[in-house]
């Protein structure tokens, strides 16, 4: 029975006792008059109020509230409660952009995208109800070969609120996906993600700079918040040096939903922006006949590993940069296991050491033509000024005489007379000891003069690579000395850095950038491994100008007496004389032998080995291109330097160039 029948009904009662009442008292009064009584009879009964009036302001009051009730949501809030049951009407969910390629100079391409699906789930779109919620999880675990406890924990784990996508299971296989896929009617809130993976086509060779891609970390999201918390990114390299430019722009789309929140209709769609494209200074041709004669030598020489770079002198570029070993980039780009990351990291080949960056070597007779040049310059010599190797330099102790140092040279028997061009020619370690830290009568440059001039060629300083991380190395100095060592600077720590030995650490990259300023006339640039930014139609979008890091570092005639020495050394010197036979162009050099404490093992006894160095320009009368060699732990830089040098050279200048 309704309100209102109620309310009849209970009336019609009120009313037929207020009646039999009435009938009752009149019948008292009759037989009062008939029986003559006295008593005073009452003939109305006091106004009360009725229950039905009662009933209607109550009536009245709760219809008010619903009228202003109604007013407030319809009127008040009405436009806001459209909008939300718009939301969960319409879904918008982001399109992944596709990240933008790598090429070589010569358009030969480095890296691509890969389709990868992933399994994700919004938390705040997965059902509420309980028992519905335990099923899709059930359902979700068997597709991907999880327990339901482990997809419950991922899905829970920030509150079912939150609107913010979270990875279920990331990379995961075609048939899982389309698993997944058609269960969606049972799986509310998950979806698959297509999303861009990166597919590296170096071989190997470049992963060191090319640099991988992964899944934002919660730090890098924090300084990254336009980034959703499953979005990948450029980790390492290049990859993460020009992220702005390859990352790109992602879409939008809107669909509407039913109440399971299956998917309805598409409503509308803004397609993603491609990410800018990337063009390197590599020359993939130059980087793969480099890198297999680094590889070649090491072999041979029974070394752990090497390093080698080529760049083009006249602005920086990076031509070719090679480590071995190395890795292959596509296993962090597909997600590395565990067991795959442990073995490269235990590996004491170290190929995930970056060489040429980040490798901090003693560089032997490489450092002589920098301290040629600094002894130029600080007028200590002049190309006429002649010193006598003898093969050796004794050294009386300043506090006591008696105390003798020998300090020799390579050749035992000496050199004899030799100026700077002959002393780099055949690498006079005599004679640049005395330049350094002089002899006797004769005044050298000091070890302040001589560091400050090696600075001034980039070592012992960041050269702030477009790879990031990188090593600046070390140059010692008398000030520096003092934090670790409560012994003096000696004559012999100066002598030491004046032939590239002791503590002075420098990568294959400042070698050749240091190179680089003397074959060009005196600058030092920035190295840098892109050349230019195109967007996806081939565009260019900006070109990556040389960057300066020092000019004029000396002056032309100081670096054309340095380069005659360089190009006595590979016509006539140490680095002669196949060089000069099998390159079809002059080249100039400067050989090096690097002691170093590190050690290998023949079995029974520890023996040490040399780092072996070569640095080279050509055609030496016009430098177009810088290289560096190192094998380590291997010998001779004549031995096994120069001939993977020569290889290189000898294709380079026998393959037509774009």
């Amino acid at each position: 029975m309704n309100i209102f029948g109620e309310f009849y009904d209970r009336a019609i009662e009120f009313r037929f006792s207020k009646k039999e009442q009435r009938v009752q008292k009149s019948e008292d009064w009759s037989a009062a008059i008939l029986a003559g009584s006295s008593e005073k009879i009452q003939l109305e009964e006091p106004v009360r109020v009725s229950f039905f009036w009662v009933m209607v302001v109550l009536l009245m009051l709760v219809a008010s509230v619903l009228v202003l009730r109604l007013g407030y949501l319809q009127i008040l809030t009405g436009q806001q409660h459209s909008l939300l049951a718009s939301s969960n009407r319409v879904r918008v969910s982001d399109i992944p952009a596709p990240r933008g390629a790598m090429y070589d100079r010569n358009g030969v391409l480095l890296v691509r995208n890969d389709a990868r699906f992933d399994v994700v789930v919004i938390p705040s779109q997965v059902t509420s109800n309980k028992s519905d919620r335990l099923a899709a999880y059930q359902l979700l675990a068997g597709i991907l070969g999880k327990q339901p406890n482990e997809i419950q924990d991922i899905v829970e784990k920030k509150g079912l609120k939150s609107s913010q996508p979270i990875v279920i299971a990331e990379n995961v296989s075609r048939d899982i996906a389309l698993n997944t896929e058609e269960s969606s009617a049972r799986l509310t809130g998950f979806n698959v993600e297509v999303n861009p993976s990166r597919e590296y086509l170096d071989g190997g060779t470049l992963a060191p700079f090319l640099g991988y891609t992964g899944r934002i970390s919660q730090e890098e999201w924090a300084q990254n918040p336009s980034y959703r918390p499953i979005d990948t990114i450029g980790k390492t390299g290049l990859e993460k040096y020009y992220e702005t430019d390859l990352r790109g722009q992602y879409g939008k789309e809107q669909v509407e939903v039913d109440a399971t929140g299956t998917p309805v209709r598409y409503l509308a769609k803004q397609d993603p922006v491609a990410g800018n494209n990337l063009v390197l200074s590599i020359d993939k041709g130059l980087q793969d006949q480099m890198a297999a004669q680094l590889k070649a030598t090491v072999e041979r020489a029974g070394s752990k590993g090497g390093a080698a770079v080529a760049i083009d002198p006249r602005n920086g570029q990076v031509l070719a940069a090679a480590n071995y070993p190395s890795y292959d980039g596509n296993l962090f780009a597909k997600g590395i296991s565990q067991t795959e990351y442990n073995s490269l990291l235990n590996d004491p080949s170290k190929p995930l050491f970056n060489r040429v960056a980040s490798g901090g070597y003693p560089i032997g007779s490489t450092i002589k033509p920098f301290i040629s040049t600094a002894g130029l310059e600080e007028k200590v010599i002049t190309s006429g000024t002649t010193l006598n190797d003898t093969g050796k330099l004794d050294v009386h102790n300043q506090y006591d005489p008696n105390i003798v140092y020998t300090f020799k040279g390579w050749e035992p028997g000496g050199l004899g007379a030799v100026n700077v061009v002959r002393a780099l020619t055949w690498s006079s370690d005599i004679f640049f000891y005395m330049v350094g830290g002089g002899f006797e009568s004769f005044t050298g440059l000091g070890p302040t003069k001589l560091t400050n001039w090696y600075k001034k060629f980039g070592f012992g300083t960041s050269l702030k690579a477009d790879i990031g991380d990188q090593s600046s190395g070390f140059i010692p100095t008398p000030e520096g000395k003092k934090k670790y060592s409560t012994d003096p600077w000696f004559v012999g720590d100066t002598y030491n850095i004046s032939i590239g030995q002791g503590d002075i650490r420098a990568t294959p990259l400042q070698l050749a950038m240091a190179t680089a300023a003397i074959a060009n006339g005196g600058t030092l640039y920035q190295p840098h491994f892109a050349m230019a930014v195109k967007d996806s139609q081939g565009k260019v979008v900006r070109t990556l100008d040389p960057v300066v890091q020092t000019a004029n570092i000396a002056s032309p005639a100081t670096l054309a007496i340095v380069k005659a020495g360089m190009e006595g050394a590979v016509a006539s010197g140490t680095a002669c004389c196949s060089m000069k036979r099998e390159v079809p162009v002059p080249v100039a050099g400067k050989t090096g032998t690097a002691e170093t404490s590190s050690q290998g093992f023949d079995g029974k006894n520890p023996i040490t080995k040399p780092h072996a160095w070569f640095t080279a320009y050509a055609p030496a009368n016009d430098p177009k291109i810088v290289t560096v060699v190192l094998i380590e732990n291997s010998g001779e830089g004549a031995e096994f330097a120069v001939p993977t040098t020569k290889e290189i050279l000898k294709w380079y200048f026998s393959t037509p160039r774009n």
